[in-house]
């Protein structure tokens, strides 16, 4: 019966010695290298990028962990002893950031942790809205990888701009910008560049002597009109009043007519515009905007004052009505290039008495 015993004793403790030396045969996990594809980039990669891990120990990989808080997937089909693969992500919400940065492989025989660093890719630009940029207006630029922004320029010239998101930024464009100006975007990874058109802005009147058409003069059942009023957004500005008078049925100010505004290549009213930085005595006061005779018709805008503080009104030509701006058929047919006379007054029917309005700065866009 001893002998049972010690015979029993003798196989349990050959068993545990086995697997003992199996357990010391198998290897530790660790990392030779890591290799991002393409392009080999050694211990680097760029986000999105597939990278190989190599080495022994790394069957049955359960986890992997970036800069200590990031979780990575990977398909466990492509792992083996020897090597494995996985795609280094990037979100700003996880907390994703570029530089050197450990990472740790949790496999079936241990974890090892190496340090990788995350390249920050060159940026690019994919559109700018609008399309057709303007001098002296904010331009939105959209594209990739805006990150730790250093600079960015136009022609050679640094320009102001506000980060909205890492692909997304607004830039103050200058008033003198040139339209073909580069336009480069610099960060760490590089710099993203795009050729800037501009749109074509004819000033006609800011009231301080400047723009085609100076001389301003009013007609019709106005109260006063002072072209030379002090103030204003830039300076002076133009004042027309109303005071209830309706012996003309009608009332406006103008600078008269002569060479049109635009060339006749500008001849698309769906991309023209008129500017013009307008005020008032009081809400509701009505502007009538209106244009010379083109073709037998008389084309006009009118809106209302909605804030008595000076605001800049954009006006889109194909918005414009026949009849002065109170009939049924618009403008979107209108050759913009036949205007040469922007006139300005206040519709009489439906604005309140007294209506005085305040006018400056008109520009007219195309783009």
């Amino acid at each position: 019966m001893i002998k049972k015993i010690t015979y029993r004793i003798i196989i349990l403790l050959a068993l545990v010695s086995f697997a003992a030396c199996q357990n010391d045969d198998a290897p530790t996990a660790s990392v030779d290298a890591m290799v991002a594809e393409p392009g080999d980039l050694l211990n680097q990669a760029f986000p999105l990028n597939k990278v190989r891990v190599e080495g022994e120990g790394l069957k049955g990989l359960k986890k992997i962990t970036l800069d200590n808080k990031i979780n990575i997937s990977f398909n466990p089909n492509y792992n083996s002893d020897q090597a494995f693969i996985f795609t280094i992500p990037f979100d700003e919400k996880l907390g994703s950031r570029f530089g050197v940065q450990p990472i740790t492989f949790v496999t079936g025989t241990g974890s090892v942790t190496k340090n990788i660093e995350i390249l920050q890719p060159t940026p690019t630009i994919t559109k700018t809205i609008p399309e057709v940029a303007t001098p002296g207006f904010p331009l939105e630029i959209e594209g990739t990888w805006f990150y730790n922004v250093s600079s960015i320029t136009l022609g050679g010239k640094t320009l102001s701009y506000t980060l909205k998101s890492s692909s997304s930024i607004i830039i103050g464009l200058p008033s003198d910008a040139i339209s073909g100006s580069e336009l480069v975007v610099t960060t760490p990874g590089g710099s993203a560049k795009k050729t800037i058109n501009f749109a074509t802005v004819v000033l006609v009147s800011d009231f301080d002597g400047n723009g085609s058409r100076e001389d301003w003069s009013a007609y019709g059942d106005i109260d006063s009109f002072n072209a030379n009023t002090t103030g204003g957004p830039t300076g002076s500005y133009a004042t027309l009043a109303w005071s209830g008078s309706t012996a003309n049925g009608y009332n406006g100010s103008s600078a008269g007519g002569g060479a049109s505004f635009l060339s006749s290549s500008n001849n698309d009213a769906l991309k023209t515009f008129i500017d013009i930085d307008v005020s008032a005595n009081v809400v509701g006061a009505q502007f009538a905007i209106q244009l010379n005779t083109i073709d037998g018709v008389n084309y006009g805008y009118n809106f209302k004052v909605t804030d008595v503080n000076w605001t800049t009104k954009t006006i889109l030509l194909s918005d414009f009505k026949d009849n002065y701006g109170f009939g049924s058929n618009s403008a979107a047919t209108l050759d913009p290039s036949k205007i040469n006379e922007i006139k300005v007054g206040i519709a009489q029917g439906d604005t309140p008495n007294p209506s005085v309005i305040k006018f400056d700065n008109i520009k007219i866009r195309y783009q």
